[in-house]
């Protein structure tokens, strides 16, 4: 489903041009590649999640750097909340595990992430305090992660992989599997997060 030809929308400069190739040949991959996550999680976890496709519509002038489709357990919206992306830059995919600035009850996520720590510099995920930016640091900064996300209120925290669309994965055009099983790993600290506060409340 997925080849080394998604990256052209970004070749288009211009803000109509971009938005009618991500419309054309982006959201229809992510409409069944999301279709298809939501069914092995529902699946897996026996309970609900929902689906959201970027639609860039609050841009004006400039083209979307990004584009992607989000995942979360909260059918009022994903932003506020825990969830998953999947999704491009001009030069990446990304698949990533989210708490956004902004995010409900912020600081019941602190202790929560340090539980789960350990777990995720252990399978080596990427890790940054910025989602607008595509640059993952190692999973050995994950403590300097988390202490900055509790200190800047401005700040996120994202955990996640990429591929490159340099890799030989990509090169060779046989990577759904690969983005697939990636996704499905990192659901699990969707679902744990979205428990743990569960437990607060």
């Amino acid at each position: 489903m997925f080849d080394k030809n998604d990256f052209k929308v970004f070749e288009d400069m211009t803000l109509s041009g971009r938005l009618d190739l991500i419309k054309t040949n982006l959201d229809p991959k992510f409409e069944v590649f999301g279709s298809d996550l939501l069914k092995h999680l529902e699946d897996e976890y026996q309970q609900k999640f929902f689906m959201k496709i970027a639609k860039h519509q609050r841009r004006t002038k400039n083209p979307p750097p990004d584009t992607w489709l989000a995942i979360n357990q909260d059918k009022k919206g994903y932003k506020k909340t825990p969830h998953l992306e999947l999704g491009l830059w001009p030069d990446r995919y990304f698949i990533t595990f989210s708490l956004l600035a902004d995010i409900r009850d912020r600081q019941k996520y602190y202790p929560i992430l340090e539980k789960y720590q350990d777990q995720i510099v252990k399978e080596g995920w990427g890790v940054s305090n910025d989602h607008t930016s595509s640059k993952l640091l190692p999973a050995l900064d994950f403590e300097k992660i988390i202490a900055h996300y509790q200190k800047v209120k401005s700040s996120d925290l994202v955990v996640g992989f990429e591929l490159l669309n340099s890799s030989e994965e990509v090169l060779s055009g046989d990577y759904d599997q690969l983005l697939q099983d990636k996704f499905l790993q990192l659901s699990k600290y969707l679902v744990n997060f979205n428990q743990e506060i569960s437990t607060q409340n």
